[in-house]
Parts: C-alpha cells; structure tokens; sequence
C-alpha cells in the first residue's frame, strides 16, 4: 500500500505559506488609509478618478499634490481603499509623522 501522505504539502510549506499570507494583510492593513489620517491617492492609469470624486463628495479634502504624482487627501472618508482599488488607483496611509502643518507665513 502507498502512503497518501506524500502528496500533501509539508507542514514546513503550510506554515510558510500562512505566514506569507499573514505578512500581506498586515501590509494591507498598514497601508490602507484610515479615517482622520492623511491619504495619498495615486491613480495607476488615466483617468481613474471616480473614487477621488467619491472621496470628495464625502467629506474628503485635497491637501496637495503628492511627491510622487497623485494628490494627498486631508481626511479621507472610510472605505477610499478599496474604492480606489476597483477604480484603479492606489490610496495610501500617510503615516502622521511625516505629515507638517502647512507654513503660514501671516503669523511670522
């Protein structure tokens, strides 16, 4: 009789593969904007800004243009992650130590 046991993945293989897996949605998690935070939106094609106009008609912002391309929204309503995912675009966390108030210069 032969052992059916030696088709299936070894345990070692399982367990990298779930921890790949893991790492991706931690990754997601990190990267997809959060209400209240800043949000980086970068349209990957032409033309793909109907979750940017959605962002704006609830409640988003536009703070500027991003270094990259792309525009930098203020308060990003939830849910632009995947809503630019299916527009194709990408919006991303800006983590709040890298987001500086704007320089007023009338209070110098």
């Amino acid at each position: 009789m032969q052992s059916t046991t030696a088709f299936l993945p070894t345990p070692r293989l399982a367990l990298a593969a779930q921890c790949g897996v893991l790492a991706l949605v931690i990754a997601l998690a990190e990267f997809a904007p959060r209400p209240g935070l800043a949000a980086l939106y970068l349209p990957l094609g032409s033309n793909h800004h109907a979750a940017l106009d959605w962002a704006l008609a609830h409640g988003g912002a536009i703070g500027g243009a991003g270094p990259f391309g792309g525009l930098i929204l203020n308060t990003p309503p939830p849910g632009l992650g995947l809503r630019a995912l299916s527009d194709g675009a990408l919006a991303l966390a800006i983590p709040s130590f890298l987001c500086q108030p704007p320089e007023n210069p009338a209070h110098v």
